[in-house]
């Protein structure tokens, strides 16, 4: 395996949709603030749905963490 794909196979990217009660109790900013404490990267955004959605991106053991 050439040292790119080594590296690839060791981060992980996911999207997520949460439901329930997530907007209103600042979700997004508690999800915000711990990606930047694990070092993962992303986004995160309330949907019209009364969702929230976002994607995670990073070493695949913080994401998991996450």
């Amino acid at each position: 395996m050439s040292k790119v794909g080594s590296v690839a196979a060791r981060f992980k990217s996911i999207d997520y949709e949460i439901s329930g009660r997530v907007q209103g109790v600042c979700f997004r900013m508690y999800t915000e603030d711990q990606a930047r404490k694990l070092g993962v990267v992303g986004w995160v955004r309330n949907t019209r749905r009364g969702t929230v959605e976002g994607q995670v991106q990073g070493k695949e053991e913080l994401v998991n963490s996450m």
